[in-house]
C-alpha cells in the first residue's frame, strides 16, 4: 500500500463516521500522509515508508476502528521519528512544557519551603510551575523553528 492509497482509504472512513473523535484521528493521520507526500524523499526513504504502511494493515476490518487507527498512527509516527527524525508540529514546545512544569515545580517547592513551610510552600510551588513551564515553552519553541528550518516537520 503506498501513500495515495492509504490516504483515499483513510478518506473514505472519514466520511462514513459522524463521531468526532474518530474524525480527528482520520484526520490527524491524513496530514501526517499528505505532508509525506509534499516532501522532497529520496527513492529509499519512499520505499522504507511504503513498506511501513503496508506492514500496519490499515485495510483491516476491526470492532473499533478509533482505537485500531489510533494506534497504527502512533506507531507509525514513531517510526517516522525514529527512522527520519520526523516531528509533529510543536512536538518540542509541548514536550519541553511539561519538562519545564516538572523542574519549575520542584525548584519553587524547594525554595518556598526555605521561606516558610505552610505558605512559602504553596506559592513557591504555584510560581515555580508557571516559571518553568514559561521556560520550557521558550526552549521547545526555539527546538520547533530549528526542526522547522531543517525541514524536519511533518
Amino acid at each position: 500500500m503506498n501513500i495515495n492509497e492509504a490516504s483515499k482509504l483513510l478518506t473514505t472512513l472519514l466520511s462514513q463516521t459522524d463521531k468526532k473523535t474518530d474524525k480527528k484521528v482520520y484526520n490527524c493521520f491524513i496530514r501526517t500522509l499528505s505532508s509525506l507526500e509534499n516532501k522532497d524523499l529520496t527513492e529509499k526513504q519512499s520505499q522504507l515508508i511504503q513498506a511501513k504502511i503496508s506492514s500496519l494493515s490499515l485495510n483491516e476490518t476491526t470492532e473499533n476502528k478509533k482505537k485500531y487507527y489510533k494506534q497504527k498512527l502512533s506507531e507509525f509516527k514513531s517510526f517516522l521519528k525514529e527512522e527520519f527524525s520526523f516531528t509533529s508540529a510543536k512536538h518540542y514546545t509541548e514536550t519541553w512544557m511539561i519538562y519545564g512544569m516538572i523542574v519549575g515545580t520542584g525548584l519553587g517547592m524547594s525554595i518556598g519551603t526555605a521561606i516558610n513551610t505552610g505558605f512559602g510552600t504553596s506559592m513557591g510551588m504555584s510560581i515555580g510551575t508557571g516559571v518553568g513551564m514559561a521556560i520550557g515553552t521558550l526552549y521547545g519553541a526555539r527546538k520547533d523553528a530549528e526542526a522547522k528550518k531543517q525541514g524536519t516537520v511533518i
